[in-house]
């Protein structure tokens, strides 16, 4: 990839991207100088031309390995996923402005500024991955409140691992007629999860604590997937919490394990038994799914939990 950069306050910013892949990874140094900043409609495919031109005639480009002179700007619908530096500390107003295709946005603990707009006509993003600092603040509310869809943040601090979801919301103005205002009417779990943060840092507990809400507006396979991910990668999860995530999960086991299968999660799905611990006539159940579905890698993992947990009788299943 090229990148077209310019000085910035506290080190570079990088102006344009230029290259042929729809995965973009900004470096975090150019010419030894720390990249701390995205510019003003990097990735979008909107950027006014006479601001382009000037770009390219003041800007400094840095080339990352040899490409095609003519390289197009990685910008638009040709953008899929953005890993940001470590060292960046501010994304430009409007930076990924109508990237109609990105679904996943990697970020550090020292960005603290998201501009203006940068996300705006992103509906397709799916994933946030954020390292946060040892306190737990990061930037990642902001880049929430931006996209109401139904998003999973992975989030590591130190050593610890956690996967949110976070379920979509959207925004309905009503007309009062009798008083003459119009009013705003917010839908979904999803406006409550992400209000659950502290001084920049997400309240596990309170997030937790949402889970009534979820299962009473969202459909149910997201629920599913946020207990099952709360389940999997379980930082700060309380006793309390837990109980009912796995009470939940127990009586949506088929669904739940389901999920697991189509997303060939192989290692999670032992994991989830283990902790379920579904009876001889659940796992029958279960492995005729699975060879219906000829996913013998489930059938292996199923297999393995019944030798090992369930009561042995009459055999209920052959290969």
């Amino acid at each position: 990839m090229d990148y077209l950069y310019e000085p910035g306050k506290k080190g570079i910013r990088i102006t344009r991207v230029f290259g042929h892949d729809s995965r973009v990874t900004i470096p975090e140094k150019i010419q030894g100088q720390a990249v701390t900043e995205l510019g003003a409609y990097l990735f979008s495919d909107k950027m006014d031309a006479s601001d382009a031109r000037r770009l390219l005639a003041e800007g400094c480009l840095f080339r990352e390995k040899a490409i095609s002179p003519d390289a197009p700007a990685i910008a638009g619908d040709r953008v899929e996923e953005v890993i940001l530096p470590e060292t960046l500390e501010k994304v430009g107003r409007y930076a990924f402005y109508n990237c109609g295709k990105l679904r996943k946005i990697s970020f550090g603990s020292l960005l603290e500024d998201l501009g203006a707009g940068a996300l705006t006509g992103c509906h397709k993003v799916e994933e946030l991955a954020v390292h946060t600092r040892e306190n737990g603040q990061s930037c990642l509310r902001d880049f929430l409140t931006e996209l109401p869809e139904e998003l999973m943040v992975t989030l590591v601090r130190e050593d610890a691992c956690g996967r949110f979801c976070f379920p979509e919301f959207f925004e309905e103005g009503v007309e009062n007629t009798p008083a003459r205002i119009l009013e705003n009417h917010v839908h979904g779990s999803g406006i409550r999860y992400r209000n659950c943060f502290q001084h920049r840092v997400l309240n596990i507990r309170e997030y937790d604590e949402l889970f009534a809400y979820a299962v009473a507006w969202e459909n149910e396979n997201a629920v599913i997937s946020l207990a099952l991910n709360r389940m999997l990668y379980p930082m700060e999860l309380g006793e309390k919490a837990k109980k009912r995530y796995l009470e939940y999960l127990g009586e949506h086991m088929e669904k739940a394990v389901l999920i697991l299968e189509k997303q060939q999660e192989y290692g999670a799905l032992g994991r989830i038994l283990e902790q379920l611990r579904p009876g001889q006539e659940t796992i029958r159940k279960l492995l005729e799914t699975a060879e219906n579905r000829s996913d013998m890698e489930a059938v292996s993992v199923l297999m393995n939990y019944q030798h090992r947990y369930v009561k042995k009788g009459r055999k209920v299943f052959e290969l």
